[in-house]
């Protein structure tokens, strides 16, 4: 399987999970109000379970951002703007999951996903932050991404 076959293989799976996902969303909100698409984005959210023996935070923050990079590799494209020791900055430019929630016009949904990305930094490290001022999924030409060491 060629590169480009493997990235449209991923891209069919993820538009189908995503659009069984947003079904199922509008569905809760449709029989239940806000109030069950809330309980529905809360269950989504879940409880992250801190790692039991995070290490020093400018090594696991780098560690993170290696593994974030693995991770994204066919869902996104994206440039490192900053690498330093206390702080990896990133300008995403193009997200898989930004494009399939927006065709299916539920990227009041979407933001869902978007919303773990602090959560997750800190399950795997308390003194990690993250910031973001821009969403792909908002329609903004880019998702700024930044990663750092709490002082």
């Amino acid at each position: 399987m060629t590169p480009k076959e493997y990235e449209e293989k991923i891209r069919g799976l993820a538009y189908g999970y995503v659009s069984s996902f947003v079904a199922v969303v509008r569905a809760v909100e449709r029989q239940y109000g806000k109030e069950g698409k809330e309980l529905a984005r809360q269950a989504y959210m879940g409880v992250r379970e801190s790692r039991k023996t995070p290490g020093d935070p400018s090594k696991d923050l780098h560690e993170f951002c290696d593994n974030l990079d693995r991770g994204c590799r066919v869902t996104h494209q994206w440039v490192r703007v900053a690498d330093e020791p206390n702080r990896v900055k990133y300008n995403f430019t193009k997200c898989m999951w930004a494009e399939a929630f927006s065709s299916l016009n539920a990227t009041d949904i979407g933001h869902w996903f978007c919303d773990t990305d602090e959560p997750a930094i800190r399950a795997y490290n308390p003194r990690l932050g993250f910031k973001r001022t821009k969403t792909l999924m908002d329609g903004d030409d880019v998702c700024d991404h930044e990663f750092y060491v709490v002082s």
